[in-house]
């Protein structure tokens, strides 16, 4: 039980007892803008503190407005890995005919971002929304990001959660060029400051793994990566690291 207590205090520390505005944009595969609209998501705890509720209050580029309620999520359950101040969630394997998808996120400061990636029934990449969040208001600002500034070498320390919640020691890691990652995967960049890396299709019981980089400045990136092996999701590894 301990490892899933460290989970959900992990999520309570970085993102509970939080209204956090956002901005919402919607990407197809070739980084055209689909959709754009704002989104406050509120994470509050109950006052016995052994659930969280959770809303979406969606206002949309046409005016209108609504709420959407999820969860009640009870201690200790949670349906996200929450690794220090990253999180990820989504399908555990492929299922043919069906949609697969995950959401990978992470703070810093009083800001986070998020991507959720969606493969429609077929296995092919469809769309990607990179959410961008502050905590006092929203704000329409992008950080402008250059594929460029990915580049060179990042060097940080690297944690591994797997599906029990078993976090690993840290270890020293060291990203080089991120661009040149794969040719076999999308490298895909978002004007957030967002990098994805992740197959062009998804297939059931074949090994992979997909990753959302985060620049945060010029200096400092942060790294969540999901991995699946033939069997479906395994471990998700999140990396903080600073250029040199």
């Amino acid at each position: 039980m301990q490892p899933q207590l460290q989970n959900w205090d992990n999520c309570c520390k970085y993102h509970v007892n939080c209204d956090w505005y956002g901005v919402w944009t919607k990407y197809s595969r070739d980084g055209q803008v689909i959709d754009s609209f704002q989104c406050i998501r509120s994470f509050h705890l109950n006052q016995e503190e052994n659930q969280i509720n959770h809303q979406n209050h969606y206002i949309y580029a046409d005016g209108k407005k609504e709420t959407k309620t999820f969860g009640p999520y009870k201690k200790p359950d949670m349906r996200a890995l929450f690794l220090d101040n990253s999180f990820s969630w989504g399908s555990a394997i492929v299922v043919e005919e069906s949609r697969f998808g995950f959401e990978t996120g992470f703070r810093y400061e009083d800001k986070r971002l998020s991507t959720v990636v969606i493969y429609n029934k077929g296995g092919n990449f469809q769309e990607i929304t990179v959410i961008s969040e502050v905590l006092s208001g929203i704000s329409q600002e992008s950080n402008l990001i250059s594929q460029q500034q990915f580049s060179g070498i990042w060097e940080g320390k690297a944690k591994t959660i797997n599906s029990n919640w078993i976090v690993s020691s840290p270890i020293e890691t060291t990203y080089e060029r991120l661009e040149n990652s794969t040719d076999s995967y999308l490298k895909l960049y978002f004007p957030e400051g967002v990098c994805v890396n992740c197959p062009d299709r998804v297939e059931a019981e074949q090994e992979f793994s997909a990753a959302v980089h985060w620049l945060i400045n010029p200096n400092l990136l942060q790294s969540g990566i999901r991995n699946y092996d033939a069997s479906g999701f395994t471990d998700f590894t999140f990396a903080e690291l600073t250029h040199y």
